[in-house]
């Protein structure tokens, strides 16, 4: 029961996490600044691995044609 409840509070610790992105995200959208980069639902991932997807999709499709 213990680790449920341990699972259950990084999981809390890791979406207000995003919600707290997401807020300065707006509010600096909504004051003209420059917005964050974007982060992940996991620390330490980056878009490194969906970019290196894209790129080796797009690399098959132009050897297709």
């Amino acid at each position: 029961m213990e680790l449920i409840n341990l699972a259950g509070l990084l999981l809390l610790a890791l979406l207000i996490r995003k919600l707290v992105w997401c807020l300065r995200w707006l509010w600096c959208y909504y004051h003209g600044r420059e917005t964050p980069a974007p982060i992940s639902f996991l620390p330490r991932r980056t878009g490194e691995t969906f970019d290196a997807h894209v790129r080796r999709a797009r690399t098959q499709d132009e050897e297709d044609v």
